[in-house]
C-alpha cells in the first residue's frame, strides 16, 4: 500500500472511530437511564432493574395476599427479576448492535501498515475477564438496590425491605 492510500485508509478509519467513540458514549447515557420492571402476580408484584440487571426496585401491592399464598411470594419476585432482566439484555443488546456492527469494519492495523500487529493480538488470553462487571456468579459480593455491595457485614437495622404499595 502506498503511502498516500495508507494516509487516506487511517483518516477513514479515524472517522470511523469518532462515530464509533460517539456512539457508545450516547449508548452509556441511554443504559444509565434505563430502568425495566417485571411484573408477576396478576401485577401485585413488580421488580425494577438497571441496565446492568441490578435490582433498583420492589413492590409488593398489598393486595398480592388476597390471591396469592405468602409462601409464593419469594417465586414470584424471582419471576419478576428474570423477566426484567431478559427484557434490559434484549434493550442493552439492540443498543449495542450498531456499535458491534461497526466494529467489524474497522480494518486490522496490518491492513494499513504491513506487519504492524493489533493490539488484541498483543493481549495476554483471559483479560476480558478481569474486566467484566463483577457479579454473584464469580463470588463477589452481590450488589443492593443502593448501589453499595452487601459484604455480608449487615446488622439487622440494615436491612431494606420491599416497597408496599397500600
Amino acid at each position: 500500500m502506498t503511502n498516500d492510500a495508507a494516509r487516506h485508509r487511517l483518516t477513514d478509519v479515524l472517522a470511523l472511530l469518532q462515530s464509533q467513540v460517539a456512539d457508545i458514549a450516547a449508548m452509556r447515557e441511554k443504559q444509565a437511564a434505563l430502568q425495566l420492571t417485571g411484573r408477576v402476580a396478576d401485577g401485585t408484584v413488580e421488580v425494577t432493574v438497571n441496565a446492568r440487571g441490578q435490582l433498583v426496585k420492589t413492590v409488593i401491592d398489598k393486595s398480592f395476599l388476597d390471591d396469592h399464598d405468602f409462601d409464593d411470594l419469594g417465586d414470584y419476585v424471582t419471576e419478576a427479576a428474570q423477566a426484567a432482566v431478559k427484557d434490559a439484555a434484549q434493550r442493552v443488546a439492540v443498543m449495542l448492535a450498531p456499535i458491534n456492527e461497526r466494529h467489524k469494519k474497522f480494518p486490522s492495523f496490518s491492513e494499513i501498515v504491513d506487519g504492524m500487529p493489533d493490539p488484541g493480538d498483543l493481549m495476554p488470553p483471559g483479560l476480558d475477564a478481569l474486566f467484566s462487571a463483577p457479579g454473584p456468579r464469580d463470588g463477589s459480593p452481590v450488589s443492593r438496590a443502593d448501589g453499595r455491595y452487601d459484604d455480608g457485614s449487615a446488622t439487622e437495622d440494615d436491612a431494606e425491605f420491599p416497597t408496599v404499595r397500600r
